[in-house]
């Protein structure tokens, strides 16, 4: 008889990785994961907020719980080269988060933004088999569709919106923020479910699941185009042009997709021209993302190796203890509060994960499946280029979507190790 409480999850010496099928606590709290972005808008309305607060970290508590168990029980899965990295990285922001004791609120949110959902990602392993990634993904792009959907009918009401979030003299229907709360922060999220919900379509077997992804893709396309988010647009492109020259020359065809779009939809047309003008450049210089790139680097040469501290300029904890400024680059963020030695090793870490995933699912994974990586691996490089105009990862539905994506694939890329097959209830 299996057992279905957290003790299920201890495997026996002969069980060494059943994944999710051993345990119904890391199903839900895996499918929970996978929906995050519905799930925490959800538990965070009124009357239930407290629940809101608190579930992500039940979710952590549970899986640690499991992963102690199963590592006890004898199951070590080996590690990813880029965790080392992103040791060194919570490792030293540890430090500025002590150093920075003299404003305790301060330095221990501003530690928590930058390194708290990684800590997911050394969990999964313990939990999640290779065979047990193709559905998590499904349950998440479930959930990116409904987002799109949901999205959709925003832009065909069209739902009223602050006028911040349209530039002086610009005249734009409506912006989309669905249960993101942010065109911006929905625009990465659909910049990276896009073209994975592609590679998805390409890859599956099953007709009806196929044509729902081939259906999703659109979808997820015209939510990140009814964002207005000209930094999610450009990212995605980005990301499809140096995926195409590297592993999948018709993928170009996606971006001459979305150039025929920008070109006979006046809104779109609209926005990239104003990108384009002098005098964009010219606001932006004076009170815009420049010059707050530039205040960023005049933070940091206070104290150029380790910058002004946790959680003290540039992004959601300065704007709320201390009054200060989004740097609307998250890059530059980390440059400004950690300094060149923070930034270099959170650099590093994102470019130990991208060769990771290089030289992993995008080798590993067979014949079709490797579509789906290439898609998952171009939605996550769109999420990097976007941060470099957004804090993106500061905002807690893209940093677990991005890092939960990129440990899955990885997962998934392991798929030639030995593993138990899933029993009837697992199907």
């Amino acid at each position: 008889m299996r057992e279905h409480g957290v003790a299920a999850a201890v495997l026996r010496p002969d069980r060494p990785q059943a994944g999710l099928a051993e345990s119904a606590w890391a199903r839900g709290c895996l499918y929970l994961w996978m929906l995050f972005p519905i799930v925490d808008f959800a538990l965070r309305q009124r009357g239930i907020h407290p629940i809101g607060v608190i579930w992500d970290k039940l979710v952590l508590v549970i899986l640690v719980v499991l992963a102690l168990g199963r590592y006890v029980a004898g199951f070590r899965p080996r590690g990813f080269r880029w965790h080392r990295y992103a040791g060194w990285f919570l490792l030293f922001g540890l430090g500025l988060m002590f150093a920075g004791l003299a404003q305790p609120v301060i330095a221990v949110q501003g530690y928590r933004i930058d390194v708290y959902y990684i800590l997911y990602t050394f969990l999964f392993p313990f939990v999640v088999s290779s065979r047990d990634v193709p559905r998590l993904l499904h349950i998440g792009a479930m959930g990116a569709m409904l987002v799109a959907v949901h999205a959709i009918v925003q832009y065909a009401l069209p739902v009223p919106i602050p006028g911040g979030w349209v530039d002086a003299g610009e005249h734009v229907r409506t912006r989309v923020f669905s249960v993101l709360q942010s065109p911006n922060e929905l625009g990465s999220f659909m910049a990276l479910w896009t073209p994975l919900l592609l590679g998805m379509a390409i890859a599956e077997r099953d007709r009806r699941r196929r044509w729902l992804y081939a259906i999703g893709t659109p979808l997820c396309l015209a939510a990140m185009l009814f964002t207005f988010t000209r930094g999610a647009w450009v990212a995605l492109m980005a990301a499809v042009a140096v995926m195409a020259i590297r592993f999948e020359k018709r993928l170009l065809i996606g971006l001459v997709v979305i150039g025929v779009i920008g070109v006979f939809l006046p809104p779109i047309h609209h926005r990239i021209a104003d990108l384009l003008s002098p005098v964009y450049w010219i606001k932006s210089s004076e009170s815009g993302r420049i010059f707050k790139w530039i205040t960023a680097y005049d933070q940091m040469t206070t104290n150029p190796l380790f910058g002004v501290g946790l959680g003290h300029f540039g992004g959601a904890v300065s704007s709320i203890y201390k009054g200060g400024i989004y740097s609307d680059n998250y890059y530059a963020k980390t440059l400004a509060e950690t300094g060149l030695v923070g930034l270099t090793l959170f650099l590093a870490m994102h470019l130990a994960l991208m060769r990771d995933l290089f030289q992993g699912p995008l080798r590993s994974l067979p014949g079709r499946d490797r579509y789906v990586a290439i898609g998952g691996v171009t939605g996550l490089v769109a999420v990097l280029v976007h941060n470099v105009m957004e804090n993106v990862f500061e905002f807690a539905p893209m940093a677990v979507t991005y890092f939960t994506i990129a440990t899955l694939l990885l997962i998934w890329g392991r798929g030639g190790q030995k593993e138990v097959p899933h029993d009837a209830d697992a199907r």
